[in-house]
């Protein structure tokens, strides 16, 4: 069963609806609730800490041979410097 991330008003409607079970005075529902809340939260987190490691693991071979600022002036200026010799 694939389950995607919560909608926003959902996750506000559950905790309106636990603040009211707690108004009421069922603190065992409450807590029920609340503990859902933490679950829905600690969830959205560790999805996008996994898409933030999946990215990072996916980004190193793009950067790893990008070359620098310094290497591409010098690849610039020495093309230009091969030209300019040449004639």
């Amino acid at each position: 069963m694939v389950c995607h991330p919560p909608h926003p008003d959902s996750i506000a409607g559950l905790r309106h609806l636990r603040e009211e079970v707690a108004r009421r005075g069922d603190e065992c529902l409450s807590l029920l609730l609340a503990g859902l809340d933490v679950y829905t939260s600690l969830g959205r987190e560790w999805e996008l800490l996994e898409i933030m490691r999946k990215f990072a693991h996916d980004a190193e071979d793009m950067v790893r041979n990008t070359p620098s600022a310094d290497e591409l002036k010098r690849l610039y200026e020495g093309n230009g410097d091969t030209s300019s010799s040449a004639g």
